[in-house]
């Protein structure tokens, strides 16, 4: 009894100590009855070392049911999908052009708004009388605004020949300036 008295008013302990000799208690009886070794081996239902190999040879041979026929629709699948995302994405840039075309035009934006649009437009690829107006309208009487907007600018570039517009608008810019 001194032993319990130890741990008298510590119930954690009591309960852990209950639950320790539960299981030392139903232990015996679980090994010599197989449960336990059937739940190791998966309720019984596990393949032997022999079965194993034999499956593996299979495989090893290229004998996996349907497997090709499975790939070839999944490859098939991908294809399809891949021109699905392609088109989406020449249809998003025509629309990113729209909406920015609009934003340069548009006069009540803010000035620097309008130039970070017209870079984004150069980015997607955009140009032709786009960019004449935003040269004369925007980059022209807003140089320095042009400059950090183009060194700010985070956006991926998708246009081939961006840095061709870019340089070309930098010796217009040069042109101008001296010009006055």
């Amino acid at each position: 009894m001194e032993f319990l008295d130890m741990f008298d008013g510590n119930l954690p302990a009591v309960i852990a100590i209950g639950i320790v000799m539960l299981l030392c208690a139903i232990a015996p009886s679980l090994i010599s009855s197989g449960y336990l070794s059937r739940m190791l081996k998966g309720r019984g239902k596990g393949k032997t070392i022999a079965e194993l190999a034999e499956r593996m040879g299979e495989i090893e041979k290229g004998f996996v049911p349907n497997l090709d026929d499975a790939l070839a629709r999944i490859e098939g699948k991908l294809d399809a999908l891949s021109a699905c995302v392609a088109e989406v994405e020449k249809r998003l840039s025509c629309v990113d052009k729209s909406a920015l075309m609009g934003i340069i035009y548009n006069p009540a934006i803010h000035t620097v708004d309008r130039i970070r649009a017209f870079v984004c437009y150069l980015k997607l690829g955009g140009n032709g009388l786009v960019a004449e107006h935003a040269f004369s309208e925007l980059v022209a009487p807003n140089r320095e605004a042009w400059i950090r907007e183009l060194q700010e600018s985070r956006m991926p570039i998708r246009c081939e020949n961006y840095h061709e517009k870019i340089a070309e608008i930098g010796r217009r810019l040069n042109e101008a300036v001296g010009a006055f």
